[in-house]
């Protein structure tokens, strides 16, 4: 390269008794446009390299301008000097000492030059050790990565789903409620649900174990098929198999197939919801009955925390350096099974990377535990959604109970910074199974923003179960006293 600028000089007058400094000088200068054209189409294809680039070109045009104009003072030079040089001898030196060319400015840009050809060669002779040596985003950290609403496109939810809420409510309307059925028991359970929820939640994704059969094929397509450990086997007390059991594989499976929401709700069918109360609820956040829990203002309460008016929380286990499935019976018997208890659920736990454990530490004073209870009524903001699948997908990986499994999980992955808003959630096995229990608590001075077991109907004096369209009516008159306690608009059919 270098042979080639000094070959080019030749044409520049340069004669035996040129300063040596302007000949390196020109050279250089000369050699710029041609270094230029090579590094430059270089940086220009990284992206640091767009920032290097732009200097290099102010560099390579400042060192050419000064090429020009010191070729051209030159020739001015040796005109004057072949001309006047005899008859006025100290007048043209004079007159060459004004256009003599400005050394200085011209050695600072060469300067500069030499400094980004050093610069970019040692990058291009680097590079791959510097993209070896790329920090890879760490594992678990990809909550901010979601697509942004603008960019995503939701998949198209069945034809029963795109139902038009009343008097264009619209709280909901960028929430996935997704419903789970254990068992293929649809019928009026499906029905009644639909009928009553599709009035405020216009996207509804129903998943269940099998195909719905029980109103033909215009309904075949109700619910979403997943069938993952779904049997369901009482007769061995040795491996008691009850279905719903890894329920949280059809937690996955939405999350998987639903991109694209602010959020999602997960409940089962039976799980009845105070739409007023969840209407109050920041959708930004958690929503869990977590025993470090926020709870959310309540205009039908004095939201005094210290009078406990509230449904119990979620349990926490011992330290689980201990062996939980011989010396700890606190949740009992379906969490310390040996099939789906503790002891499977640890064997996922400790394959969390540190960095989530650490969260959940933060929770329980510096010790990892694991969390235990309903799984019945879970909201997941959007923007958490990859996060929380990656972290289930360590419990699926075992026959680790939904019970463990998803409160666990929840506490993994809820940053330290984000509140865990507190459901007020109430889970029974003693009737009454309707929106009468709701009232009762209210009379004791508590809330219920969600309750299972709640019952779309009842087995008659032949055992055989019926439902009873009077459930739907008293859900739809229990909302619209709900809405008067929170004082809030609330349409109701």
């Amino acid at each position: 390269m270098f042979r080639v600028a000094f070959l080019g000089t030749g044409s520049h007058g340069f004669g035996s008794h040129a300063d040596p400094i302007a000949l390196a000088l020109s050279c250089l200068s000369e050699a710029g446009r041609d270094i230029f054209a090579l590094y430059a189409i270089y940086c220009f294809l990284n992206e640091p390299g767009v920032f290097i680039g732009c200097f290099l070109t102010l560099t390579a045009a400042g060192i050419y301008v000064s090429s020009i104009r010191q070729t051209t003072e030159e020739d001015v030079e040796s005109e004057c000097v072949t001309r006047v040089g005899k008859l006025h001898r100290w007048p043209a030196l004079k007159l060459i000492q004004k256009i003599k060319p400005r050394y200085p400015v011209v050695f600072v840009f060469a300067a500069v030059l030499v400094g980004y050809m050093l610069f970019v060669s040692f990058t291009m002779i680097h590079e791959n050790e510097w993209t070896t040596h790329t920090p890879e985003p760490q594992w678990g950290f990809t909550s901010e990565l979601e697509s942004k609403p603008g960019d995503c496109h939701r998949r198209p939810l069945l034809f029963h789903s795109h139902r038009k809420t009343l008097e264009n409510y619209d709280r909901f309307n960028n929430i996935l409620l997704i419903v789970f059925f254990s068992h293929a028991r649809y019928g009026a359970n499906l029905d009644y649900h639909r009928e009553v929820y599709s009035d405020y939640f216009p996207n509804i994704f129903y998943i269940g174990p099998a195909s719905r059969e029980d109103s033909g094929f215009d309904h075949s397509y109700d619910v979403f098929v997943d069938s993952y450990h779904s049997d369901e086997d009482l007769t061995d007390p040795s491996y008691y198999k009850m279905a719903g059991r890894m329920a949280h594989h059809m937690l996955y499976t939405a999350l998987q197939e639903q991109d694209c929401y602010d959020g999602y709700l997960w409940v089962p069918f039976d799980t009845l919801l105070n739409i007023p109360r969840l209407e109050k609820f920041d959708r930004e956040f958690f929503w869990y009955h977590s025993p470090w829990g926020l709870p959310v203002f309540n205009p039908a309460q004095d939201n005094n925390l210290s009078l406990g008016l509230h449904a119990p929380p979620v349990n926490v286990s011992p330290d689980p350096s201990i062996n939980l499935t011989e010396t700890w019976r606190g949740w009992g018997s379906d969490w310390c099974d040996p099939h789906v208890g503790v002891g499977v659920c640890m064997e996922a736990f400790w394959k969390v990377p540190v960095h989530l454990r650490e969260r959940l530490a933060a929770f329980t004073n510096g010790e990892t535990r694991l969390i235990g209870g309903s799984a019945d009524t879970m909201y997941i903001p959007g923007r958490h959604r990859r996060i929380f699948m990656e972290v289930l997908s360590l419990f699926l990986e075992t026959t680790c109970f939904l019970e463990i499994a998803v409160p666990t999980t929840l506490h993994l992955v809820a940053p330290r910074h984000e509140p865990i808003l507190f459901v007020d959630h109430w889970w029974i096995y003693q009737p009454p199974f309707n929106a009468s229990f709701v009232r009762q608590k209210w009379e004791e001075g508590y809330e219920v923003d969600t309750f299972h077991t709640f019952h779309w109907g009842e087995r008659d004096g032949d055992n055989v179960w019926r439902a009873n369209y009077e459930n739907v009516v008293d859900i739809r008159r229990l909302l619209r006293e709900s809405a008067e306690r929170q004082q809030v608009v609330f349409p109701v059919r």
